[in-house]
């Protein structure tokens, strides 16, 4: 256990205004056992890491790490409960929208559109990436590679350019190069 992972657990014991005696007592350990974790000496076994999780009310990742968690663990700690993102009707019907869309381009356009039609349904993990990557302003999380595909796609059947537009796979690399440099 590292000096960091001790202050952490010192840090969440006296946040929890426990003595090392009583949290050895809660643990059902000695307090000299506290006492070499907290001064990074030893480490918890797996169930007492559980147990120090419970109590303090945090993640056994956290206490691993000696970090504190984000905003979410002050929430938590205050016992309020993190506000859901509100989403409009649109975020929550796009699929069902795309099967409409679907069965409209099937009618139209007889047994072409109903093998064409289904293109729409690859805008379905473009449309949710999409605003996520935007809202979180992360690129790297738009699933880019769909989109390749619908255009590769839509050129080899509308324009029959099968050949060359295979190149296009070649840029998939090359975004996530690109966006993960941009962090």
């Amino acid at each position: 256990m590292s000096i960091k992972q001790g202050e952490y657990l010192k840090k969440l014991r006296n946040e929890n205004n426990l003595s090392q005696e009583q949290l050895a007592e809660k643990l059902g350990v000695s307090r000299q056992s506290v006492s070499k974790w907290e001064q990074g000496i030893s480490t918890p076994d797996i169930d007492n890491f559980v147990k120090l999780s419970e109590l303090y009310n945090v993640s056994v990742d956290s206490m691993l790490k000696g970090e504190e968690l984000n905003e979410a663990r002050s929430v938590a700690y205050a016992d309020k409960k993190p506000e859901k993102k509100k989403r409009g009707w649109l975020f929550v019907s796009y699929p069902v929208l795309m099967v409409i869309l679907y069965a409209v381009i099937g009618v139209i356009f007889s047994a072409r559109g109903w093998a064409l039609g289904w293109i729409v349904f690859l805008t379905i993990p473009l449309f949710y990436t999409g605003i996520i990557a935007a809202e979180k302003k992360k690129p790297i999380i738009f699933c880019y590679p769909v989109l390749v595909l619908i255009l590769f796609l839509l050129c080899g059947f509308f324009l029959k350019l099968w050949h060359p537009m295979w190149i296009i796979f070649l840029t998939i690399p090359l975004f996530y190069i690109i966006t993960a440099k941009k962090k």
